[in-house]
């Protein structure tokens, strides 16, 4: 959610990222850019995370280059204090907002039970996303981006 993104055509309003990083800084800025968004996905001992994004075939490297800048942004300067508010706030949200429907909630507690070996409240939920500082984002990124990268794509003609 510190990235969030989305795409190029988005009705507005609350809750659809147009105050991410990644929507100022990449879909407000690149007219050639149609999405870029973060992703996440954790298991036991090992998770990914990356960004990705769609743009026509000859905008490729340049898309490239600026998912790799977002990154390069990360490992060197501090996030915002407003990003990272921001940003807490809306995975808080997030993930109460999820937490109403009985089937994430089921699939959260086994998720949880398989992964931590216990499942914890959404009170405790929300005080670990509140004591992450921009230090922590930090030196997550700069120890995630010490191995080579993963890139894939995706497309007709992928050579430009």
């Amino acid at each position: 959610t510190l990235l969030g993104g989305g795409s190029s055509f988005s009705a507005g309003g609350p809750g659809k990222g147009m105050y991410s990083r990644l929507y100022r800084e990449i879909l407000n800025r690149h007219r050639w850019a149609e999405s870029a968004e973060a992703f996440t996905s954790f298991h036991a001992e090992s998770g990914l995370w990356g960004i990705s994004g769609s743009c026509p075939p000859q905008f490729g490297r340049e898309m490239a280059t600026t998912i790799v800048q977002q990154f390069d942004k990360l490992a060197n300067d501090f996030v915002t204090d407003e990003e990272l508010d921001r940003a807490r706030n809306m995975l808080k949200c997030n993930v109460l907002t999820q937490l109403e429907s009985r089937l994430v909630l089921f699939e959260d507690i086994g998720r949880q039970i398989l992964t931590y070996g216990k499942r914890e409240d959404a009170v405790t939920m929300c005080a670990k996303i509140d004591a992450v500082t921009k230090e922590d984002i930090r030196e997550v990124v700069r120890k995630a981006i010490k191995k080579p990268p993963t890139v894939s794509s995706v497309g007709v003609d992928i050579s430009t």
